[in-house]
């Protein structure tokens, strides 16, 4: 072999070991979720790609769960949303008044009174000093709203005196800046900005994996293994699990 041959050769070799393995493309598995719903799905996304390297969940969230294409899955309080649906977890709801509400606990059923207009005044409930009790709430049409209304207020309609807040994170701003408010929170949105009340009876909500048709593929694994025993320890680091 000639030296200009062996010197090709030798610079061919070298140049084929220094060029990197370009990294596999991610799979993409688009996930919606309500707010209701979304601490659940970015823990279980964080699981799900350590499980599955290859795989990323493409996650958007909204208020009320927006149209779903057939490639979706969407994890919402309502199975109206989607021909398909399935059990992941259940969203436990705090009961939040400021920190400097010297009340400790009220039973559901005054919970139910004051959201509802029928309690108005603090002295109504036990607080000697009184005044006004100013209602927070969710819009009517969000997944929040819509959830809390049905397991804590059996359906019933919000005092139209409730101000409306339109995320969780102004929730806790406003109960947290007014000391005579009252709003309610799903417990994995609860910090220490607010004081959570002691309820005789804990309202909870069942979040459901709803889809256009049934998933099958990655979607199916996903929610296999959301079902599966590893999942739902995921699920009970926040909320409450299906089994």
């Amino acid at each position: 072999m000639t030296l200009l041959v062996m010197f090709i050769t030798v610079t061919s070799l070298a140049a084929c070991a220094s060029t990197p393995t370009p990294a596999p493309t991610p799979t993409i598995l688009p996930v919606a979720a309500t707010d209701l719903a979304a601490p659940l799905l970015a823990d279980l996304a964080a699981a799900y790609e350590n499980v599955r390297p290859g795989v990323t969940l493409s996650t958007t969230t909204t208020a009320t769960l927006r149209p779903l294409s057939e490639a979706e899955i969407g994890l919402t309080t309502h199975q109206n949303a989607g021909a398909f649906a399935t059990p992941l977890g259940y969203v436990p709801f705090v009961v939040v008044v400021n920190p400097a509400n010297p009340l400790a606990n009220l039973s559901l059923e005054q919970v139910r009174a004051v959201f509802t207009g029928q309690i108005t005044d603090w002295s109504q409930v036990g607080i000697g000093t009184g005044g006004a009790i100013q209602v927070f709430t969710r819009t009517p049409d969000s997944d929040g709203g819509m959830a809390f209304g049905a397991e804590a207020l059996r359906g019933a309609a919000v005092t139209p005196n409730a101000i409306v807040a339109p995320t969780w994170a102004a929730m806790r701003e406003a109960v947290s800046a007014d000391p005579l408010a009252m709003g309610y929170l799903p417990a994995p949105e609860l910090d220490s900005s607010l004081k959570s009340l002691i309820l005789d009876v804990e309202p909870h909500a069942l979040i459901v994996a709803v889809a256009l048709v049934e998933p099958v593929g990655l979607a199916h694994d996903f929610l296999a293994w959301a079902q599966s025993e590893e999942g739902q320890e995921v699920v009970a680091q926040r909320y409450q699990r299906v089994k």
